[in-house]
C-alpha cells in the first residue's frame, strides 16, 4: 500500500521528509529529526533515512496514510501490517519502535495505538512489525509512527520502557536513530473459526466459519481436514471461497470428543495462510457438579476467551484475577463494572466466583516501597495503608464472594507472622464478608508451621497447593502431610507450551489432578493462560481434557487401587452417582489390550478426549484398549472391581528351596450377600500349587482361606511371580473372573546388588567381563552363604561369605575370560546358596550386545 524509503530526497532534501510531522502532545521538543544521505539500509554509504538525535527526551515521528489509496478502498475487517527497518548508535537506556493507530474522518483516534517490541540496534539493521488488529469501518487513515523512547515515555502512547518502582530512570542524552524502508502492507484476511466458541452440544452439528479477502485474487481454494485426538482424519473437504464471502461448512458424523481442524488457503500454486481450529463435541452427562471434591480453573488474565475454562472444563468454581501491576487503585469502577457482571453470571451458572489478588498495584507498591508481586507483604503493613485500596472491592463483592487468595506465586514459609497476617486479613474482609475464605498459595516441599496450621483450622480458612510441573514425576508424594479436604486446595499448573507436545501436556495434567484428588482434597483448580502464539481459535486440548476429570471424578471419592494388568494402573472411585473405574498405562507403549470381567452388563468407557464407547461384556469379560492417557468406566459392579483387589496370597514371600512350602489362597467378599463357587490355580505351572481347584462359600462381607502347597524351583529367578487363578462364582448373578496376586521369591536373611564392568586382560589382551556381588546380611544374626556367578560356556564360580554380621556387607568379583565377547547379548546367573537350609537366591544379569557374538567368527580365515 505504501513504501517510504526517503530515496525522493537525491532531487531535493529539504532536511525534513516531505509529509512527515515531529509529534509535539507529550514529547518535549528536545533532539533533531532529519533526512540525511549515506546513511540508509543500502549501506557502503549510500542511500537516504531518517536520523533522530536525541537530546535528552524521547521523540516521535509520524506519518498518515489514506485509506482510500487511488487502487481501492481498504475494506473494514482488513489486516494491514506497518514494517520498517530501524539502526541505533550509542543508546543504552532508550529504545526504538514502530507503532500505529487508526484515524477517523476527524482526525481523532480509533482504539488506541499498537506498538512493535522495544529494542535497540547497535550492530547492523533490524526489522520493526506491526500487525494492526482490523480495520474499524470508521478508519480513514492508517497513522505511522517512528519513536525512540526513554526510560519514561508518554502512557498514551503505549508506556514507560521501564516501570519498575525502585530504578531510577537514566536517560540517554546523546545517541542516534535511523529509519528506513517503512512499508504498509494490506494482509490476507483469513478467517476460519468454530462456531459457539469451538463447543458442540451433544447431537449437533459441529460448524466452521471460513472467509479469505485478499486483495491480489478474486477468489481462493480451501482444503479442509478434521483430526480426532489419535491425530486420524475423520473429514476432509475442498472447496471455493469468493473473495467477497464468507461461509459456513457443517462437519457431519462427528463422535464425541476432542478435534483439530485445519485449513490450507491456496490460489493456484500459492500459499496463501494456514490456519487451525479446535472443537469440542461434548457428552451429554446431565448433572451439576457440587458434590466434592470439586474442579474448577484458576484463571492468570481475563483479557481472553473465558468461556471455554467455565463451560467446557465443566468448573464448579473459578478464581478471578482482581490485582495486577496495572490495576488502576484512584478509580476502580472500570474494572468493577467488568467485573460486577461476569461474576452474576457465574452465579446464574452455579459457579462458585472466588477472586485473586494476584499482584499489588503498581502505584501501591511503589508508594509503600514493596515488591509489586510480594501480596502478602502488602497486609504485613498498618491496616490503614492497604484498607482504602481494598474496600472498593470488598464493598462490591463482599456479599458475592467469600473465598480470596492472597497473590499467584507460594508465600515464603520462613515468615514468622504468616498466621498473624492471615487474621489481619480475615479480620478486615469480614467487615464486607460473612465468614472469608482466605487462601495462601503454598509450595508443596515447605512445612506448614503448627500456628499456620491452628489458625487455618478455627478460622476455616485454607492454603492452596501450588502443584507446578516439578512435581510431575512424585506420584502424589507431594501432598504428604497437608490438610486435606475443605480445608486444602491444589492449583494444577500445567508444563509450559512448546515443552512437550500437546497429547503430552494434558496427560501429564491429568495425571497430576488424579493425584490430588486420590491424596483426598476438596477441590483442585487448573491454572487456565492464553500463551499460544498464534492463537488458536476453539478449546484447548488441556480444557477437554480437565471436563472429563470434573465430569467424571467430581462427588466420587478414591476407594482402593485394583490389580487388572501388569503395566496398568486402575483406581476404583465412588459416591453417589455410583463407582467409576480409571485406568491409563504405564508400560512405556501406546496402548495395551486387556480383558477385564467388570460384571455383566454393558460399561461405559470415555477417554480422556472425551470418546465415548460402550462395551458389552464377552465369555473373556470387557474387552478393554488402555492407552497412556486415562480412561474413565463406568456403569460397572464395583463389587467384581473389589473381588479383585480382595484375592491375595498369603504369605506373599516365598523362598526358593526344595521342601516343600505351605500357604493360603484368600478370598474376600466384597457383596452384602453370601459368594458361592470355585477357585481353580491357573499358574504358575512351575510351583506346583496343590490343590489345583478349592470350593468356598463366603458369608458377606468375610474371607476365605484356601490352604495349598507348593514348591519353588531353585532355578527360578528372585522377583514377583503372578500367581493366577480363575473364579467361578455367584453372588447377585453368576459370574467367572480370572485374576492374579503377586508372589514375592526370595531370600530372607540376604539381599543382593550384582553389577559389572569390562577390562583388558594382561595377559591375553582380550576384553574381560568382571561381575560384582554385594551380599548384605538383613537378618538379625550372622549368616554363611556362598556367592556363585556362572554363564553358557562358563563353569559355576562359587566364593564362599563367611560369618557375614547383620547389616554387614560383603562384596565378591567373578571373572569372566574373554566375557565382552561371549557375554555379549546374553545372561550372567548370580546369587547366594544358604547350604543349612538349602535355600537360593538367583538373579539374572543381562549383558547387552557388546561385541559380535562368538558364533560369527567361528569359522573365519585364519589367514585374514
Amino acid at each position: 500500500m505504501a513504501h517510504f524509503n526517503f530515496e525522493e530526497s537525491a532531487e531535493f532534501n529539504p532536511g525534513v521528509p516531505t509529509n512527515w510531522n515531529r509529534e509535539k502532545l507529550g514529547y518535549p521538543q528536545f533532539g533533531q529529526v532529519e533526512t540525511a544521505e549515506g546513511i540508509g539500509r543500502a549501506g557502503n554509504g549510500k542511500g537516504y533515512a531518517v536520523r533522530f538525535q536525541l537530546d535528552g527526551a524521547s521523540m516521535a515521528f509520524t506519518r498518515d496514510v489514506p485509506l482510500d489509496l487511488e487502487h481501492g478502498a481498504v475494506a473494514p475487517g482488513s489486516h494491514l501490517m506497518l514494517r520498517a527497518w530501524t539502526h541505533t548508535e550509542g543508546l543504552r537506556h532508550a529504545a526504538v519502535r514502530l507503532s500505529a493507530r487508526f484515524l477517523d474522518a476527524n482526525g481523532d483516534s480509533i482504539a488506541g495505538v499498537y506498538p512493535s517490541e522495544l529494542l535497540r540496534a547497535e550492530t547492523q539493521w533490524r526489522m520493526l512489525e506491526v500487525y494492526a488488529p482490523p480495520t474499524p469501518a470508521n478508519a480513514k487513515v492508517l497513522q505511522i509512527w517512528l519513536e525512540a523512547v526513554q526510560p519514561e515515555a508518554p502512557a498514551e502512547v503505549g508506556g514507560a520502557l521501564n516501570e519498575a518502582p525502585f530504578t531510577v530512570p537514566s536517560k540517554d542524552i546523546h545517541g542516534r536513530a535511523y529509519f528506513d524502508d517503512i512499508e504498509v502492507w494490506q494482509m490476507p484476511s483469513v478467517k476460519f473459526e468454530p462456531e459457539s466458541l469451538g463447543m458442540v452440544a451433544a447431537g449437533a452439528r459441529a460448524k466452521l466459519q471460513l472467509r479469505c479477502d485478499d486483495p491480489m485474487v478474486r477468489e481462493s481454494t480451501v482444503d479442509v481436514r478434521v483430526r480426532d485426538a489419535g491425530n486420524a482424519i475423520v473429514f476432509q473437504k475442498k472447496l471455493v471461497l469468493p473473495a467477497d464471502r464468507e461461509i459456513t461448512l457443517e462437519v457431519p458424523g462427528l463422535a464425541t470428543g476432542w478435534y483439530e481442524a485445519e485449513a490450507n488457503f491456496t490460489n493456484g500454486k500459492n500459499t496463501i495462510a494456514r490456519r487451525f481450529a479446535r472443537m469440542a463435541v461434548l457428552t451429554d452427562d446431565p448433572f451439576e457438579p457440587e458434590q466434592p471434591p470439586r474442579f474448577g480453573a484458576s484463571l492468570v488474565q481475563l483479557n481472553m476467551s473465558i468461556e471455554p475454562a467455565i463451560s467446557l472444563a465443566r468448573s464448579a468454581f473459578v478464581v478471578l484475577p482482581v490485582w495486577s501491576e496495572s490495576t488502576e487503585l484512584r478509580d476502580p469502577s472500570a474494572e468493577i463494572e467488568f467485573l460486577r457482571p461476569l461474576v452474576g453470571r457465574l452465579l446464574d451458572m452455579r459457579v462458585e466466583p472466588m477472586f485473586r489478588l494476584r499482584a499489588v498495584p503498581a502505584r501501591l507498591a511503589s508508594a509503600e516501597r514493596i515488591d509489586g508481586s510480594d501480596t502478602l507483604g502488602l497486609f504485613g503493613l498498618d491496616e490503614t495503608r492497604w484498607r482504602p485500596a481494598l474496600e472498593p472491592w470488598l464493598l462490591a463483592f463482599g456479599q458475592r464472594v467469600d473465598q480470596w487468595f492472597i497473590g499467584t506465586d507460594p508465600v515464603d514459609a520462613d515468615r514468622s507472622d504468616l498466621a498473624t497476617r492471615m487474621s489481619d486479613i480475615a479480620r478486615t474482609m469480614g467487615s464486607a464478608i460473612a465468614g472469608p475464605v482466605v487462601t495462601l498459595p503454598w509450595a508443596p516441599e515447605e512445612l506448614v508451621p503448627s500456628t499456620l496450621e491452628s489458625t487455618i483450622e478455627t478460622g476455616h480458612h485454607a492454603l492452596e497447593i501450588v502443584a507446578d510441573a516439578a512435581w510431575r514425576e512424585s506420584g502424589g508424594e507431594a501432598f504428604d502431610g497437608f490438610a486435606k479436604g475443605e480445608r486444602g486446595m491444589v492449583r494444577i499448573v500445567p508444563l509450559p507450551v512448546g515443552s512437550v507436545s500437546e497429547r503430552d501436556r494434558a496427560i501429564d495434567l491429568a495425571l497430576r489432578a488424579i493425584d490430588a484428588w486420590r491424596a483426598g482434597f476438596d477441590t483442585i483448580s487448573i491454572e487456565v493462560r492464553q500463551d499460544e502464539a498464534p492463537h488458536v481459535p476453539g478449546p484447548a486440548l488441556e480444557l477437554a481434557a480437565w471436563r472429563q476429570i470434573s465430569t467424571r471424578l467430581c462427588g466420587r471419592r478414591f476407594v482402593a487401587e485394583i490389580p487388572i494388568a501388569e503395566g496398568v494402573r486402575a483406581l476404583l472411585a465412588n459416591g453417589a452417582r455410583g463407582p467409576a473405574l480409571l485406568l491409563w498405562n504405564e508400560a512405556g507403549v501406546e496402548e495395551v489390550a486387556v480383558d477385564v470381567d467388570l460384571g455383566a452388563q454393558t460399561v461405559h468407557t470415555t477417554d480422556l478426549w472425551g470418546r465415548f464407547r460402550d462395551v458389552p461384556p464377552t465369555t473373556g469379560g470387557h474387552a478393554l484398549r488402555i492407552g497412556r492417557e486415562p480412561m474413565f468406566i463406568e456403569g460397572l459392579s464395583a463389587e467384581m472391581c473389589l473381588l479383585r483387589k480382595g484375592f491375595r496370597v498369603d504369605p506373599m514371600f516365598a523362598e526358593s528351596r526344595r521342601a516343600p512350602q505351605e500357604g493360603v489362597l484368600v478370598l474376600a467378599n466384597p457383596w452384602d450377600k453370601p459368594l458361592s463357587g470355585t477357585l481353580t490355580v491357573l499358574g504358575p505351572d512351575a510351583l506346583g500349587i496343590t490343590p489345583k481347584t478349592h470350593r468356598f462359600n463366603i458369608p458377606a462381607g468375610e474371607e476365605a482361606r484356601m490352604t495349598v502347597n507348593f514348591s519353588v524351583p531353585r532355578i527360578t529367578e528372585a522377583g514377583p511371580i503372578p500367581v493366577r487363578v480363575e473364579v467361578s462364582a455367584t453372588a447377585e448373578a453368576p459370574f467367572r473372573a480370572t485374576m492374579a496376586s503377586t508372589l514375592e521369591i526370595g531370600y530372607r536373611k540376604a539381599v543382593v546388588e550384582p553389577s559389572w564392568r569390562l577390562a583388558r586382560s594382561m595377559t591375553s589382551g582380550q576384553i574381560d567381563l568382571v561381575l560384582t556381588l554385594r551380599v548384605t546380611n538383613v537378618s538379625d544374626a550372622p549368616i554363611d552363604v556362598e556367592a556363585f556367578a556362572g554363564a553358557e560356556g562358563y563353569s559355576r564360580d562359587r566364593k564362599l561369605v563367611s560369618a557375614l554380621a547383620p547389616g554387614a556387607t560383603a562384596v565378591r568379583a567373578f571373572h569372566f575370560a574373554d566375557g565382552a565377547r561371549k557375554l555379549s547379548g546374553r545372561d550372567i546367573r548370580t546369587g547366594v546358596h544358604d547350604a543349612e537350609a538349602d535355600t537360593y537366591l538367583l538373579k539374572r544379569v543381562s549383558i547387552p550386545a557388546l561385541m559380535p557374538p562368538t558364533q560369527s567368527v567361528a569359522g573365519a580365515d585364519s589367514s585374514r
